[in-house]
């Protein structure tokens, strides 16, 4: 047995196996590297195509010089050369060395074309068997870096997670039960922290209130980051409160998203009877696809993570010279969501209650893929203060149509949650903390109070609707910046002036 594994594996060592493995080994890096972000199916295709590339790549490399270790060579020289373009890219600029887009596709080309005429002109001799079997070993060396990363996270994701406090309720109601929306506005900050980007929300504030929305002028977010602060307010507590899986120094997301994914009022408005409405965000480790109704939009000719492997090549180009806007087709999925959520609207208010819906609108988030108007702009072109600017005013204006009529066309006056998860400034602590937290309470909105934050959110509804009893915890706000995102300094509360 050891005999034939020996021989089986030298054969494979001395075959012109390298191009396939090292086109394997460049996606397989980057969706590592992105694995919470990316849905299995998501690395299927460019997968395949980065294969079937390589191998018409080496066919063509055989025709023409009827050498398979040559042409194995020329295929993973090219193979290497087209994927390490932004690898080279970006090294380039973080040395501040700046070199004009065309100037550096013309030097890269070059370079490959140098080298490739340098291997084929190369004699045939007796080292070539040598380098295949070696550049052989280093992609399956390669490969395993990837794979490891790949086995250590589904590993993961097996083992059960659970949180120290569980603060799930279970009850149930004679009274017909309210819809509850639960709307994220990713990034809307309060209203002192819109005006350095030169938007005045005034208006839309106060047509929330005109709505009955009771607006929590003086609200922070508890978390900097989209994870730590939708994984407290849907537990209704603070993380480290809830697990002791998040000390300083701790990077892995694993169990956070765990947290998110198994959270106590989901589970605990499932077990009221409710159904579970959830949208796409393109957050793939905060969307919930196995909700009752889980609405997306029918896939695009390119996914988010498609975008990102042609921007680590040399494809690139193609995005630095202005002939095709890469970053155009990445923000185009996010107006397909976003636009998808906001019409949709109509059709799920109809759904028989009671449901809980679930919206993660990534807006005025960035990518910055709408002007004012909701007229769609390439998000490459405006700056990020006037991106956001412009983002906020066309979600602000988006969204107030459809919250009235989520009130009107409730058969029972609905419970509307509308939030910031964090504010705009990822730079500024004070600003990054500020957010918008509106609450549509038909019952029980008299507890409300200026300051009241995220993690108290679904404590006030429990109370109101099936009489919970939680206390109201202290509104704390706490700022961390990746990758130290669990190192947490305490940011001061604070009212608009």
């Amino acid at each position: 047995m050891l005999s034939v594994l020996r021989k089986n594996t030298e054969r494979f060592l001395r075959s012109s196996s390298h191009p396939f493995l090292l086109g394997i080994y460049f996606i397989f890096r980057l969706y590592a590297h992105n694995i919470h972000g990316v849905p299995p199916e998501g690395f299927i295709r460019p997968l395949l195509l980065s294969f079937f590339s390589g191998a018409a790549l080496q066919g063509l490399c055989v025709w023409r010089t009827h050498d398979r270790h040559k042409a194995a060579f020329l295929t993973s020289l090219t193979l290497t050369w087209f994927f390490l373009y932004g690898v080279a890219r970006s090294g380039l600029a973080s040395l501040k060395i700046v070199i004009p887009a065309f100037w550096l596709a013309l030097i890269w080309l070059a370079l490959l074309l140098l080298l490739i005429w340098r291997v084929s002109s190369a004699r045939q001799n007796s080292t070539q068997q040598d380098i295949t079997t070696s550049i052989n070993l280093a992609a399956i060396i390669l490969l395993l870096f990837p794979a490891m990363q790949s086995i250590r996270y589904y590993s993961a994701k097996t083992i059960p997670f659970s949180t120290k406090i569980d603060h799930a309720v279970k009850s149930r109601s004679d009274q017909p039960l309210p819809d509850i929306y639960y709307i994220i506005l990713d990034g809307y900050g309060r209203s002192d922290a819109l005006q350095p980007y030169g938007y005045d929300n005034s208006n839309f504030l106060a047509s929330l209130e005109e709505m009955g929305f009771y607006i929590a002028k003086c609200s922070q977010s508890n978390y900097a980051g989209t994870g730590l602060s939708l994984s407290s307010s849907l537990n209704m507590d603070y993380v480290r409160n809830l697990s002791d899986a998040f000390p300083p120094g701790e990077t892995d997301l694993i169990n956070l998203y765990k947290m998110l994914e198994n959270n106590a009022v989901r589970r605990s408005l499932s077990d009221a009877g409710y159904k579970t409405v959830a949208f796409a965000s393109g957050f793939y480790w905060a969307e919930w696809r196995d909700a009752d109704v889980y609405v997306s939009p029918p896939p695009g000719p390119i996914t988010e993570f498609e975008v990102v492997i042609l921007l680590s090549t040399f494809a690139r180009v193609l995005d630095d010279l202005d002939i095709v806007n890469l970053d155009d087709i990445h923000g185009e999925n996010f107006r397909r969501r976003t636009l998808l959520a906001l019409d949709e609207l109509e059709s799920i208010v109809k759904i028989q209650g009671p449901k809980f819906v679930f919206i993660h609108i990534i807006a005025p988030h960035e990518p910055n893929v709408f002007d004012g108007n909701g007229a769609p702009i390439p998000p490459d072109k405006v700056d990020s203060r006037d991106g956001y600017a412009n983002m906020a005013e066309f979600i602000s204006t988006a969204i107030l149509p459809r919250l009235d009529m989520l009130i009107r066309g409730s058969q029972t006056a609905p419970i509307i949650i509308l939030q910031g998860d964090h504010g705009p400034s990822p730079r500024d602590p004070a600003d990054r903390m500020k957010i918008l937290n509106a609450y549509h309470l038909p019952e029980g909105g008299e507890i409300l109070y200026p300051s009241i934050s995220p993690v108290n959110s679904f404590r006030v509804v429990f109370n109101s609707i099936f009489d919970a009893g939680y206390p109201l915890l202290e509104d704390v706000s706490y700022f961390s910046n990746p990758p130290a995102r669990y190192d947490f300094t305490i940011q001061p509360g604070t009212c608009p002036p």
